[in-house]
């Protein structure tokens, strides 16, 4: 069966040596985490793009698709920017793929117009407090929802229908505009651990299809985190989002998959790493 969507990866590493959440520079173990989900997704599908900055492009160039560098120019509090550059950039139908996801078999991504992973179940945590935030300054937008009630997780993210891409790519910067000009405001939010950049993102992705009488497609099926993990592992689709994909098992058992499964890339990266004195610290892959 021919493959109906370009797969399309970004990584912009400006954020990761930057100190996001705290957790110091992670260039290395970011670079074999997104090399890992890049080559099982080769094992299943033919057109991919990885676009990367230039730091990234170092040490991924080598990798077996289109691997394209770009001049991001983001700032580190928006660090999934990137994937709305890259998104931006797409002429035909496409599927956007987290770095932090390794699909381990084949998934036939089916959707009318457009597909996201699952319907969030943390509106209430991560998303009200920031929407009433935002509330302030929106009241000139009709898509916007003062209070939905739920989000999209868009690890897996794509568009059949360009048009909307289109739409949801204004109202992504609509939204960026006013986090820009009101980011003094937004202070306490972010010592708090809000981040916006999630928000603006996915809460005015789902605000927008709301308005539109859109429904999409949600790959991962269930009601609760418990319920989509249960059918993530049916399908082989597995999702390291937030700080959990930095915990030393997961970081050492990707390093672990990416030297076992694919040795030749493995040591291609390696030596790429070394090469710019990023050190491996993990003896039993040396």
């Amino acid at each position: 069966m021919k493959q109906q969507h370009k797969m399309i990866y970004s990584l912009d590493v400006l954020p990761i040596i930057h100190n996001r959440w705290n957790m110091g520079d992670k260039l290395k173990e970011t670079i074999y985490m997104t090399a890992l989900s890049v080559l099982y997704s080769h094992m299943w599908y033919n057109d991919i793009e990885l676009y990367v900055d230039e730091i990234g492009f170092k040490f991924l160039n080598m990798l077996p698709c289109a691997v394209t560098k770009v001049q991001n120019d983001n700032r580190i509090d928006l660090w999934m920017k990137s994937k709305i550059n890259a998104m931006e950039l797409q002429t035909e139908p496409f599927v956007h793929i987290d770095t932090d996801i390794f699909i381990k078999k084949k998934i036939d991504f089916l959707f009318d117009d457009v597909i996201v992973e699952r319907k969030e179940d943390t509106y209430e945590i991560h998303y009200k407090k920031q929407v009433e935030f935002f509330n302030k300054y929106t009241k000139n937008l009709p898509y916007w929802h003062t209070n939905l009630g739920y989000s999209y997780n868009c690890g897996i993210f794509g568009f059949n229908d360009l048009k909307l891409r289109d739409e949801f790519i204004k109202s992504y910067y609509d939204l960026e505009n006013i986090y820009i000009e009101n980011q003094e405001n937004f202070t306490e939010l972010k010592q708090e651990g809000y981040e916006t950049c999630i928000l603006i993102e996915q809460y005015t992705l789902a605000s927008l299809l709301n308005y539109k009488n859109n429904n999409p497609t949600v790959l991962l099926k269930g009601d609760n985190i418990t319920e989509h993990g249960k059918y993530a592992d049916a399908i082989g689709y597995s999702h390291f989002f937030g700080m959990k994909k930095y915990d030393k098992y997961v970081v050492d058992e990707i390093e672990l998959r990416l030297s076992k499964i694919f040795p030749y890339w493995y040591k291609q990266i390696k030596n790429a790493l070394e090469k710019e004195g990023v050190i491996a610290n993990n003896l039993q892959f040396v």
